[in-house]
């Protein structure tokens, strides 16, 4: 092609761009089916929400599956993660079967809603943040002491939280943890962890 002179409006090359929205923050949850045993403050579920540029995994116990229930624990999660500063998520992805209300507490913190289709839940990426938190809280569970009540079990969800997304790299950042990404640097000197239970 030396020499030849590329003509005006005449296609030479195809260019593809992969465009990615910086204005979606995405927040996807689910919650998990019944834990075996109730808590002693009644807790028989867990809500799930995930962050993906974070890759962020957190979790609230529910008492049940009622829409009163789903909605506190959404806007329990929705505070924690707007008081951290590093994330306010404006689209929220859920489960199709989804109460009404819940969904109008989402969209009173601006926040868009999506239901995933019907039989279609590996379009919920909660799903997949399920079991990875549960097979992290069976693990937590697991170590704990032989006379550690399991009915206050839902006393580990919040530093199980921690220690599953301080092992987790972020999408956005991988050389921090999903933790770094959300919270800031750990401080292991101010606040050391010890074995749960």
């Amino acid at each position: 092609m030396l020499g030849v002179q590329p003509q005006p409006g005449v296609k030479h090359k195809d260019v593809y761009l992969r465009v990615f929205d910086a204005t979606k923050r995405t927040m996807y949850t689910d919650q998990t089916g019944r834990f075996p045993i109730t808590s002693a403050r009644g807790n028989k579920y867990i809500m799930v929400a995930v962050e993906l540029d974070g890759n962020f995994i957190d979790a609230e116990p529910l008492k049940s599956r009622k829409a009163k229930e789903l909605t506190e624990a959404y806007q329990s999660i929705f505070r924690r993660w707007k008081a951290t500063g590093a994330v306010l998520p404006n689209w929220h992805i859920l489960d199709n079967e989804a109460p009404e209300e819940l969904k109008q507490a989402i969209r009173e913190n601006k926040c868009r809603v999506e239901l995933t289709p019907a039989d279609m839940h590996r379009r919920n990426i909660a799903e997949r943040a399920i079991q990875t938190f549960k097979g992290h809280f069976i693990s937590v569970l697991a170590g704990v002491a032989d006379n550690f009540p399991i009915n206050q079990w839902d006393e580990l969800v919040p530093q199980s939280v921690l220690t599953l997304n301080l092992l987790r790299q972020s999408n956005v950042a991988p050389n921090i943890s999903a933790w770094a990404y959300h919270h800031g640097s750990f401080d292991y000197n101010r606040m050391p962890l010890a074995p749960m239970g």
